[in-house]
């Protein structure tokens, strides 16, 4: 895979974003300066508020507020926690115990999805299903949501201790678990009737480039004859690990250009070795950003059709700038444009062959093959492509 332009081998890609990490004291050293307004409006509430004050709140405030000005949703302020998290989430691997979790609505219980394999939650005996009443001493419910990560994430070789609720035993269980760094599983794959392979993609982050090359190589050795590749509900992530799974997947070509406001075009190409093995792509309306790189580099070099519904519609890119005490800035810096040299910020990639989920079967959850309607048609495409 080949890189041109001026920003070459700086950028690395972030959740519904490209990221461009820039150095930024002298940015802070230049900028820097004091609102007299700001000082008016702190001395009043000096004076006057009537409660407990947070100053490193307040002046997290400040920034947050400030950058919320430019009135763009993709630019935000991070704080140092924020971005330690961000970057945390990005690499695809954290400390902790190893599960999904979701609030179960029918009794605002927090409900275990799924369970990493060899994970510590699976090697201690944790179930899907399993429902968590207490974490680290503390009892919780749907309300706790998000301090429950909080919670169980810690340094690796620590211990946190989760009572379980197992609904299929109607029993609580205690479990001391030691953490461990743990990669999120990003890639999952399985082979289907006839030949057929599906791979799903549930994001782009630093792992997922190698668990997919694994699915690819594995479905393979089964020798698969058609891919199905499920971009659904994929929110996006790292450009480079996108451009990367792309290089795989086209012919020599094309893969997704940027351009800055100062007009500066850097492009991103793929070499002439890949997989041939013919595709469908499933997407949906939260098919987003990185996803919409990959799939719209796939439906313009023709290497596959696009089943679904049409996809979110981020084609814009954002650049971090840390700054000098752990905080971050993302902005937007430039668009994105598929190979055929479409922006398709706002308006989305519309699939070759629109499906809708029926209403009822997207209130289930998570569905059985034979009743995921838009899956069902990519088998249809695809085994119409091989006959």
């Amino acid at each position: 895979m080949k890189k041109n332009g001026l920003f070459r081998g700086a950028a690395i890609g972030f959740l519904l974003s490209t990221i461009v990490l820039l150095t930024s004291t002298a940015f802070v050293d230049k900028y820097y300066y004091v609102d007299k307004k700001l000082l008016a409006i702190e001395a009043v509430i000096n004076n006057y508020f009537v409660g407990d004050m947070d100053p490193a709140k307040m002046q997290e405030g400040i920034y947050k507020g400030f950058v919320a000005g430019v009135g763009d949703v993709y630019t935000n302020y991070y704080t140092p926690e924020e971005y330690r998290s961000f970057k945390e989430k990005s690499s695809g691997v954290y400390a902790g115990i190893g599960v999904q979790m979701t609030i179960d609505s029918a009794d605002n219980t927090i409900l275990i999805t799924e369970v990493f394999e060899g994970s510590p939650a699976e090697k201690v005996g944790i179930l899907p299903k399993d429902k968590i009443i207490k974490a680290a001493g503390k009892t919780i419910t749907g309300e706790d949501f998000e301090l429950v990560p909080k919670l169980v994430k810690g340094e690796p070789n620590t211990q946190v201790s989760l009572t379980i609720y197992r609904q299929s035993e109607d029993k609580m269980y205690e479990f001391e678990i030691t953490r461990q760094n743990v990669t999120y599983p990003s890639v999952s794959y399985k082979m289907l009737e006839d030949e057929l392979a599906y791979i799903k993609l549930s994001q782009f982050e630093e792992t997922s480039y190698d668990q997919f090359k694994k699915a690819l190589t594995e479905v393979q050795s089964k020798k698969a004859k058609g891919i199905v590749l499920d971009l659904r509900n994929n929110p996006g992530g790292l450009l480079h690990i996108t451009e990367k799974i792309a290089d795989e997947l086209l012919p020599q070509g094309l893969i997704v250009s940027t351009r800055d406001k100062n007009g500066t075009v850097d492009e991103s190409y793929a070499d002439e070795n890949y997989t041939d093995i013919p595709i469908v792509v499933l997407v949906n309306g939260h098919s987003a950003s990185a996803s919409e790189v990959l799939s719209g580099a796939l439906k313009d070099h023709n290497r596959a059709k696009l089943v679904g519904e049409t996809t979110f519609g981020k084609g814009v890119v954002q650049s971090i700038v840390p700054l000098s005490d752990g905080s971050a800035l993302k902005l937007t810096t430039a668009k994105y444009f598929t190979p055929s040299g479409i922006c398709i910020q706002g308006i989305g990639i519309e699939p070759d062959y629109e499906v809708l989920l029926p209403l009822e079967s997207m209130t289930r959850g998570k569905l059985e093959d034979k009743e995921d309607t838009q899956l069902q048609k990519a088998i249809e495409v695809i085994s119409r492509e091989l006959k």
